[in-house]
């Protein structure tokens, strides 16, 4: 694996960074759900919607962490895990902006922290793409 990842260094640094991201969410929604979705302005109604929380928030992170890990081991380069995961948090940021003025959700707390937040981390890995290709 370590040869992998030294393949392209920029490429691999993102994949590392992403996948420890979507671990570290797993396992804050697994252990704690309510008051951490909470600060996402998410509340369920029932025990059933705290299952979810665990599940989508949580589960689908770890997937998401996993899955990028597996792609770059089998593929033999974190150059395909890094689309994915430039996509995924483009889409995500993308998305964010645009309901923001929708859901008219710019003055909410939750949303002030995500977008500077999401935007750093969608132009670091933008920054890592662009290496990956000037360098690699």
């Amino acid at each position: 694996m370590k040869e992998i990842l030294m393949s392209n260094i920029p490429a691999a640094v993102a994949v590392i960074g992403l996948a420890l991201y979507f671990f570290g969410m797993a396992i804050v929604f697994i252990t704690n759900p309510i008051k951490n979705a909470e600060s996402f302005s998410v509340k369920p109604v029932d025990n059933a919607g705290k299952t979810e929380i665990r599940v989508y928030y949580g589960g689908i992170s770890f997937a998401l962490g996993a899955f990028l890990l597996y792609v770059t081991y089998a593929t033999g380069t974190p150059v395909h895990s890094l689309v994915g995961g430039l996509i995924f948090a483009t889409t995500v940021f993308t998305t964010r902006t645009i309901f923001l003025f929708v859901d008219k959700g710019w003055k909410c707390p939750y949303t002030k922290l995500a977008i500077p937040a999401e935007g750093l981390f969608v132009i670091a890995l933008w920054t890592c793409f662009i290496l990956s290709k000037v360098l690699y």
